[in-house]
């Protein structure tokens, strides 16, 4: 095994080894503020803006936006671009999960962590972010940087860290129904938190928290703009029609074989219908002698779906030690419809439906006229519409258990964790018929494939109820079990500040195992022997499992003052994989107070998943799009001894793992700055680049298709499990293709005023948040009320004993914000509760609806109704405004707008303008055979994969948001 170096990567080693040579035995102040993990460093300091882009949403962002999951909030976000939705369910192959993709490089290039710990991902690969409760989320940090020098494998694209809430007694109950103007995709969510326990005085904290919900489908039939695949649109004075059909219709359109002029074999849809009644059945379009099914009526829009989850945390005090087991219980269950199964099914021309085909020319004495067995069976192209929609019903069961300790030893602040994780996805399906015994009935002339839906007699249908397939299609396991310690500290100090050293290593081994029920295996039905009607292969069963282990380190160094240089080397190991040495370096600096500039450099790497490498070939849908047979594509067919579909057709798509896949590599550039220049405005923007080498995929069908000669060793044979017949298919096997290079811009402009109707006798305020030292050693973050009034605690909201003085040497935390007035029912001051005592919501003034820009109108229980005047910040003694204020979750949340707020409400306003600009462009190198190892040399042609390699994919999102709600 042949470990990479780059230079990068080198000069982080040198650097660090160079800086940990320095005396390390330096006093330390005790009495420093409370240090914490960033996500994008493992170094443990003040959170203060870094040298790397982080996008931080805060839990008063998460509920003043209005979104109510998880998968819903990441897909507001401006830099999360891409990923696989609860959409794609329905016919797209996502196995009803939904992922997050940073900047649309994919969910298995975004590493996706719970309180920094990696969550585990189907076979190793992206993770579904349905596991995850909205309720127990305090904080989400988005790295939209490249961190494979720190996290490892999958953090090409960057890091989506979820946090929790932490020692904290609250309690809160909600529930929600969100009910559209039209039918369709009504919502009921419902969420259950609390805690109890205190850390400081009763030295542990016990949290909880249970959410449910549940969805109902949205057919595409219950919306105009998709009740249909025919549109109709003029242009230039002309009238044009787009339509997206498919030839498996019902009546079924007969594949009849006519001679081409050059002498070799064709063939020509032709439906019995149309011939019989000079226009196509009711849901049909003619197409030439044929009528095309308009399906687009008949499939889900968006999937039902049902979900439960579980958060549990404990926390116990062990000395100056902290030891905390959390466990994460999730189990959603999606169910996707598509339209009733098409398939061929085969007709005797001597049979009981001779006369229906011989109303097409399809007889025995015309095969004898083109030189053709007159007993040859007839392929009908047919849709068993009376059978219902197929239905595949996704049941996810995700449990996950971690233990983690924290401590200090020997002026290190460590942690190590181990947990274990585990994934089962069970699939489910029906509206499928058993192929033979399906065949058998078409045979027996029981059921005719010839008649308008709903015609079938009551003996056909008694026939077809016994031969359809019920119960477990497919199950997957994937577990994943992991351990790490990592461990930070100031290494030394310059006349420009402290330099810190942080050092870490894992281990990790993940394992799948598939288990294809009886269908799938290929021996259902009576005899075992029967499969699923329209497939042509059977699922293979199969398991695998890998080990890696990694090794980091991390130096911070103050060069100079106000510049600041982080550099990080990390090593990883994937048994019979390969390994690698990823480095990255960034720097910070602040010229003058209002001005932040930083920047970064740095490699990285991504394993291939286990189903990329193990997973056996087996039919995996249609193409995206229906082909005409073109001569390369009939000289590819003739060549494997098969044919072109008949017509234009979606062709059969294969794929599989192949063991030859290498990781691919990357390189990753930012570029930024943060200007305020008063307290009220700020903008400032981050330029990302990255770079993918050995890119993981498949070519395009397009290219493929378009190309069939040059990509030969991609087609393979797909044989009819009904008619015997052979057809060409595609295989879209996991490959290294060629190189992807993507880059964009992510910035943001963000004002604070006052907002015009807040009341005068409602003076500005702040909160001053404060650190306690406790005797054994503990921390109690209280807030400090300027007025004189009691102090708050932050994790209760309730008030503190004793006067304000008593609290007055605690020491500042760092954040200061504005303070909190009590509102009542109507949002008028409360008068009868102490400032800071108690947070009331109210709904939106009486008349006044909150309007949601998404799918439903949702009612929202609970609105912000506190004056908060001031601006938000977080800062410490030597740390410039901009450093710090540029904590604040600022950069890609796309709230929705609200109705302002009463004349009787006291508050703020913010107006935000996220703009995210990106630009994609992928070569794809000359594709070499997929099992070919020794291919690796072949010189490599640059083809364009989905578009022109000189051109340039220029995607421009933008939201613009008005809230006149407190800033909290």
């Amino acid at each position: 095994m042949k470990t990479k170096l780059n230079a990068v990567s080198l000069a982080v080693a040198a650097t660090i080894a160079i800086a940990s040579s320095a005396a390390i035995a330096q006093a330390q102040d005790q009495t420093q503020l409370e240090r914490v993990v960033v996500t994008g460093s493992a170094v443990k300091r003040i959170a203060v803006e870094g040298s790397v882009p982080v996008q931080t949403v805060t839990r008063a962002e998460i509920e003043r936006s209005g979104v109510t999951s998880v998968v819903e909030l990441m897909q507001n976000l401006s830099s999360v671009q891409g990923g696989i939705t609860e959409g794609d369910t329905v016919g797209g192959g996502g196995g009803g999960q939904a992922t997050v993709s940073i900047h649309n490089l994919g969910g298995d290039r975004t590493l996706v962590l719970l309180n920094g710990r990696r969550l585990i991902g189907e076979a190793g690969g992206a993770v579904d972010l349905n596991m995850i409760p909205l309720s127990i989320i305090e904080r989400v940090d988005v790295l939209t940087d490249g961190a494979s020098a720190l996290y490892g494998s999958d953090a090409v694209a960057g890091v989506v860290n979820f946090i929790t809430r932490t020692n904290s007694t609250r309690k809160t109950i909600a529930a929600e129904v969100s009910i559209p103007q039209h039918k369709g995709g009504k919502e009921r969510r419902a969420s259950l938190s609390g805690g109890f326990g205190d850390l400081d005085s009763d030295g542990f904290n016990i949290m909880a928290a249970l959410s449910v919900d549940k969805r109902d489908s949205l057919t595409a039939s219950q919306r105009d703009f998709s009740k249909t695949g025919v549109i109709n649109f003029g242009h230039n004075g002309n009238e044009y029609q787009f339509f997206n059909g498919s030839p498996s219709a019902i009546p079924g359109n007969v594949n009849v074989p006519v001679r081409n002029a050059d002498g070799t074999l064709g063939s020509d849809l032709r439906n019995v219908y149309l011939a019989q009644n000079g226009s196509c059945a009711e849901r049909n379009v003619q197409v030439g002698a044929s009528c095309y099914f308009d399906y687009a009526g008949t499939v889900e829009a968006f999937p039902d779906r049902e979900r439960t989850n579980f958060f549990g945390s404990g926390t116990v005090k062990l000395g100056s030690q902290q030891l905390r087991a959390d466990v994460l219980l999730g189990k959603t269950k999606t169910s996707g419809k598509i339209a009733a199964v098409p398939g061929a099914v085969a007709v005797d021309p001597n049979g009981p439906f001779a006369a229906e085909l011989a109303a097409v020319g399809y007889t025995p004495a015309y095969l004898t006229s083109i030189g053709l067995d007159p007993n040859r069976i007839a392929s009908v192209s047919y849709r068993a519409f009376d059978l219902g929609n197929r239905t595949s019903t996704f049941e996810r069961d995700n449990k996950a258990l971690w233990l983690q300790l924290d401590g200090q030893v020997a002026g290190w602040d460590y942690t190590a964790t181990a947990g274990y994780q585990r994934a089962e996805v069970e699939e489910s399906n029906s509206g499928y018929p058993l192929a033979k015994a399906f065949g058998a009935l078409l045979r027996s002339g029981v059921y005719n494939p010839f008649v308008l839906a709903g015609q079938q007699s009551q003996a056909a249908k008694d026939a077809v109820k016994q031969i359809m397939i019920s119960g477990v299609y497919d199950t997957e396991t994937s577990t994943l079990f992991n351990a790490d310690l990592r461990a930070s500290r100031e290494l030394f100090s310059t006349s420009a500040g402290p330099a810190y050293l942080a050092l870490g290593a894992a281990f990790q081994k993940d394992k799948v195992t598939d288990d294809p029920g009886a269908v799938a295996r290929g021996e259902g039905g009576v005899n075992g022997d029967d499969q699923r009607f329209g497939d042509s292969t059977v699922v293979i069963p199969y398991s695998a499992s890998r080990d890696s282990m990694g090794a980091f380190a991390e130096l911070i160094v103050p060069v100079v003052k106000n510049l600041e240089v982080t550099a990080g080397v990390r090593y990883d190991n994937y048994r019979h994989v390969d390994s690698a040495v990823n480095g990255k370096v960034s720097f910070k600096y602040t010229p003058v107070p209002e001005v932040l500039v930083r920047g970064s450099v740095g490699t990285g790497f991504r394993a291939p998943t286990l189903r990329q490498l193990y997973r056996p070939l087996q039919e995996f849908g249609v193409t995206a799009t229906p082909y005409d047979c073109t001569p390369e594509m009939a000289a590819v067919a003739a060549s494997l001894g098969a044919a072109c579909q008949p017509g234009s057709k979606q062709y059969n798509v294969y794929t599989g793992g192949v063991d030859s896949v290498k990781p691919e590599e990357s390189k990753q550039a930012t570029l930024g700055f943060r200007v305020e220049p008063t307290s009220t405005f700020s903008f400032g923007a981050d330029w990302w680049w990255a770079g993918i080498d050995k890119t993981f995929g498949s070519v395009d069908e397009n290219e493929a298709f378009n190309n069939a000669q040059k990509y030969s060793n991609l087609f393979l044979v797909y044989t009819d499990p009904v008619t015997g017949e052979k057809f060409l298919a595609y295989n879209a096997s996991t490959t290294n293709l060629g190189k992807r290079f993507v880059s964009g811009i992510d910035f943001d402009v963000t004002g604070r005023f006052e907002h015009p109707d807040r009341p005068p006798d409602v003076e500005p305020a702040r909160d001053l948040h404060a650190e306690r030292q406790a005797p054994a050693g503990g921390r109690r973050t209280v807030l400090l009320d300027p007025r004189g009034q009691p102090p708050v605690d932050r994790r209760s909201d309730l008030p503190l004993e004793g006067p304000a003085e008593q609290h007055a040497g605690d020491r500042q935390l760092g954040e200061h914000g504005q303070h909190q007035l009590p509102v009542g029912l109507q949002g008028l001051p409360d008068r009868s509760r102490e400032p800071g005592q108690r947070r009331c919501r109210r709904g939106p003034p009486e008349g006044q609806a909150v309007r949601d820009p998404g799918l439903a109108d949702r009612l929202h229980l609970e609105q912000a109704a506190d004056g908060r005047p001031g601006h938000q910040e977080r800062v410490r003694q030597g740390t410039s405004p901009v450093a710090a204020r540029q904590r604040r979750p600022h950069a890609g949340l796309r709230l929705p707008l609200l109705q302002p707020d009463g004349p009787d409400l006291p508050g703020q306003g913010q107006l935000r303008l996220l703009i995210a600009i990106a630009t994609s462009r992928r070569t794809t190198a000359g594709h070499r055979p997929l099992h070919d190892k020794d291919s690796s040399g072949s010189p490599f042609s640059l083809a364009a994969t989905g578009m022109n390699s000189s051109q340039a994919l220029m995607a421009l999102m933008s939201t613009l948001s008005i809230v006149s709600i407190p800033h909290q």
